[in-house]
Order: C-alpha cells, then structure tokens, then sequence
C-alpha cells in the first residue's frame, strides 16, 4: 500500500465530514487507506453514509490524558502503528487536504526514501468562510535573529506533515509520548527532524487548516501562563535532545515570564 492517511480528531463534530472528504475525493487511484483515531465525548457522532468506503479503519478510544497535546501524540502514534502504507500523511480533524495532495507527493517523492516534509498550506477562516495566506516570516531566515534571538524552524502544523513510516515509527521509539505534555505534536516532530536533518520543505500547497474557536493554540494566547509554560518546555525538549544549551535572548526572556507568572 502508498500511503496512510491518520486522522486525529476529537469532537470536531462539525468539520469532520469535510476532513474525510478531502482524503477519500483525492485524485490519486492507486490503493491508500484512511485511518481513524476518534476520542470525542460523543462515540462516533457522525452520519454512517461516510463510513461506507472500504479504505476507512474506524477505531474508537477513550482519552489517555487530561492534556490534550498528550492525547493527540498518542492518537497519532496508534496510528502509525496500525498503518500498512509506505507513507503517512497527518491530519487534524478540522484541517483538510487539497484534492491533488496524494498524487502530488506519490509523483515528486521516493516513497521509499526515509524523509518526511512539511508542505505549505493555506488557511481557512471558520467565521468568515474565506481562504487567506498566512504572512511569511521573513525575519526567520535573518543571521542575526538565527543567532541571537531564535533558529526555530517554521511550524505550519500536523497536517502539513507527511513522510517515511518507519522514520515516524523511529522518532516515537525516542521522545516520551507522556512528558512534554504542553508540546503540540507538530512541534516535537519537527524539532526532532530539524535536529536530524530529516526534515524537507515542500512549497507546494496540499493542505487547508482550519482557523476557528476550536483551535487548540487559543489556549495558549500569549502572556498568558500557559504561553510560557509551553514555551520554555519547548526550549527544554530541545536542550534534551539535543545535548546542548541553548544560549540567546528567547530562552533568557521565556525564563524570565516563567518565573514572574
């Protein structure tokens, strides 16, 4: 099998029949399947007409954790424990993939080849029902911001993600599923990748993300305590795996908030 399509949801009641149909209305025709990994209140709260497809694994579970990036990272990894396709492709249950994304990536990239790549995207506004661009962060790619203040990569988020099963089914064997619990999954993923220069950039965009009340990163609106706790557990996840300490003025102002919040 080509690919793995894993979605996470929970209690996305009112995007998840979108998210299925862009994955099971792709124009790619050779054999893929659609896992997925439910943990809402409502035991599959959807209509059964979408269900019907022979390429959907349906599988049910209760919430592992009070948090819910811990429960995220696991609903992903029970995942790509279940997937038969030489590639997975991530996807929230509120995001959605453009049509074309499968057989884009099955006609620009070795299946075979152990990478993964983060593929650009759009952005959809649930209110205002409209598409827009998110502003590129120039700022990102300047010497002095890399060195003094940080050299984070560009994050779009999970659903943008997609590569090599065993290199997915690698990273889970080595960071804890459990301890970074204020860590979204994008972000533990692709710091690791970063790190091990497993990481590619796709501009093509394959994906749509959806931006309304039911975003988890509303919780972490910023100076807030939450904000910073995220923050400077991100900065400790990488200072683990890497071996290194982080020297420069993000890690010094984020130590700074956490102690005054």
């Amino acid at each position: 099998m080509h690919f793995s399509i894993i979605i996470n949801t929970h209690n996305q009641y009112e995007t998840f029949e979108r998210c299925l149909k862009s994955c099971l209305k792709q124009t790619f025709k050779k054999n893929y399947e659609i896992i997925i990994i439910d943990t809402s209140d409502k035991k599959k709260n959807y209509s059964s007409k979408l269900f019907k497809s022979n390429k959907i694994k349906y599988l049910y579970l209760n919430k592992f954790s009070k948090y819910p990036e811990v429960n995220q990272i696991k609903k992903v990894f029970k995942g790509i424990q279940l997937a038969k396709g030489k590639w997975c492709c991530l996807l929230d249950g509120d995001d959605f993939f453009k049509k074309n994304k499968l057989k884009y990536i099955y006609n620009n990239y070795d299946l075979n080849k152990k990478i993964i790549i983060q593929n650009n995207c759009i952005n959809y506004d649930e209110k205002k029902r409209i598409n827009f661009y998110t502003k590129k962060k120039f700022y990102k790619n300047n010497f002095f911001f890399i060195r003094l203040i940080n050299f984070w990569p560009i994050i779009y988020g999970t659903s943008c993600l997609s590569g090599n099963k065993k290199i997915f089914k690698s990273i889970f064997k080595k960071i804890s599923l459990t301890k970074w619990n204020f860590l979204a999954i994008d972000a533990l993923l692709i710091l690791y990748l970063f790190k091990n220069n497993l990481l590619k950039s796709c501009n093509k965009i394959l994906t749509i993300k959806s931006l309304g009340d039911n975003n988890l990163n509303l919780n972490y609106k910023f100076f807030t305590k939450l904000y910073w706790i995220r923050r400077n557990q991100q900065i400790d996840f990488w200072e683990n795996l890497s071996k290194e300490k982080i020297y420069n003025f993000d890690k010094f102002f984020c130590r700074l908030m956490k102690l005054i919040n």
